[in-house]
């Protein structure tokens, strides 16, 4: 007698599945997604300080001084939140929807020197924490690369 097989076995099913869950997890650890969400967060922070910075540099061009006059001294640490934001605003220096960022209030900004002001922020991920540079304080001066509580700050 001939038996008409049609289907798979459950054994062969339970291979399937287990092959399946190891692929998946091998790709998931590969990718670490909570990495890449730092990495995207970092690039987020990235692009608001060269803009920000970018900004000051037209500001100062134009005026002479720096949007905060004498309120952000040198190598002290200011949320960029308050580091005249709102009067390049009111300058046309960067759009009104750039004050509402999330990330702004993550920046921090020194003036080093009367024409030289860094735009500087924590990174999140490891990758960018092994390259930044800037000493904790993220006053723009140079520490150990890869230190801990190091910032990456703009002009690099």
């Amino acid at each position: 007698m001939q038996l008409n097989r049609k289907g798979f076995t459950l054994i062969e099913l339970l291979i399937v599945i287990v092959i399946l869950g190891i692929l998946a997890v091998a790709i998931l650890s590969a990718i670490n997604p909570i990495e890449q969400i730092r990495k995207a967060n970092d690039a987020g922070k990235r692009s608001d300080s060269a803009e920000l910075l970018n900004a000051y540099e037209r500001y100062y061009t134009t005026f002479q001084a720096y949007p905060w006059g004498a309120a952000v001294p040198t190598h002290v640490l200011a949320n960029a939140a308050g580091a005249g934001v709102a009067e390049l605003a009111a300058k046309n220096e960067v759009k009104p929807e750039f004050q509402r960022r999330t990330n702004l209030g993550l920046l921090y900004v020194t003036q080093d020197t009367a024409s030289l002001v860094h735009v500087c922020f924590l990174p999140e991920s490891a990758t960018s924490k092994a390259v930044a540079s800037f000493t904790s304080a993220c006053d723009g001066t140079l520490g150990t690369k890869g230190a801990v509580g190091n910032c990456i700050c703009m002009p690099e």
